[in-house]
């Protein structure tokens, strides 16, 4: 099954540290899955955006902002669907910002990390930021191109706090889940079933797959395939090879991250892997996006 009609994934020379993307996206649904830096979208069409148990509802044309470290899933109302993203840590944001600490932030709705900007003018003012940086890259364009850059370093700080958040800690409130969600974490490089779950935490599979759910919003096995996926992303993010990193995460072959890489991060592995050599030139601190 196809994916993705187009997609394109690029940086900008001179915002050090910013990734850019513009997805024409096939299929409706994004896996589970999780960012080290904060995310900032606008799509052209209604998200239910997942993030545990609770679901936020994006409209069409809205500026949307996931912090850093929370699994969420996205489910786009229509097909094919548009989205243009960038991906920016706090520390990125810092340096790139023209702005100081003390600029007010625009308003928006959060909910355990998933926030939508209520002013249409954010969603206005992104795109335009995402439009001018994308269409000069090809044109050569240098007064588009400054345009874009200026226009996205006084608005960044008003987006993305300046200051990093703190560290997130899954914690459902039961404890014997927030034990096999460790359990998961830790060995999703093992060969794991429901039925070796369900064993290592006394429970029959189809209690277990319902509580799990009812804790932590998804099932084990996406939890467990959404590990394996970060892990091999920063395996590739590091220069590995798409075969190793298979295998090291724990999947069955090639193909299978292959299609699961794809409908998680909307880019081909191998292209992510030459495109974040980049981000083998700067320091730890300023790596962010997909980037683990």
């Amino acid at each position: 099954m196809e994916i993705l009609a187009a997609s394109r994934y690029w940086r900008d020379a001179d915002l050090t540290g910013l990734q850019f993307t513009a997805n024409h996206l096939l299929h409706r649904e994004i896996r589970p899955h999780r960012h080290v830096g904060f995310t900032l979208s606008v799509s052209d069409t209604e998200l239910h955006v997942r993030g545990g148990n609770r679901v936020t509802v994006v409209p069409p044309g809205t500026l949307l902002r996931i912090a850093p470290q929370v699994w969420h899933s996205v489910q786009a109302r229509s097909a094919p669907w548009r989205e243009d993203a960038m991906y920016c840590s706090s520390a990125v944001a810092r340096c790139i910002s023209a702005a100081h600490e003390g600029t007010p932030a625009a308003r928006a709705e959060d909910d355990a990390g998933i926030s939508i900007f209520l002013d249409p003018s954010a969603a206005f003012e992104f795109l335009e930021c995402h439009r001018l940086l994308h269409e000069s890259s090809g044109t050569g364009n240098e007064e588009d191109i400054a345009a874009g850059r200026a226009l996205l370093r006084q608005r960044l700080a008003q987006w993305i706090p300046l200051q990093p958040p703190p560290v997130r800690v899954v914690d459902s409130g039961d404890e014997r889940m927030n034990r096999l969600y460790e359990l998961i974490a830790s060995g999703f490089q093992q060969r794991m079933t429901l039925d070796s779950l369900a064993e290592a935490a006394g429970l029959h599979p189809v209690h277990l797959q319902r509580r799990f759910r009812g804790a932590l919003g998804f099932t084990p096995h996406e939890m467990l395939v959404g590990h394996r996926i970060e892990y091999a992303r920063d395996l590739i993010a590091g220069g590995a090879r798409v075969t190793y990193a298979a295998h090291a995460a724990g999947f069955t072959d090639q193909s299978h991250l292959h299609k699961t890489f794809l409908g998680t991060y909307a880019v081909l592995p191998g292209d992510y892997r030459r495109l974040s050599a980049l981000d083998a030139l700067q320091p730890a601190s300023a790596r962010n996006g997909i980037v683990g």
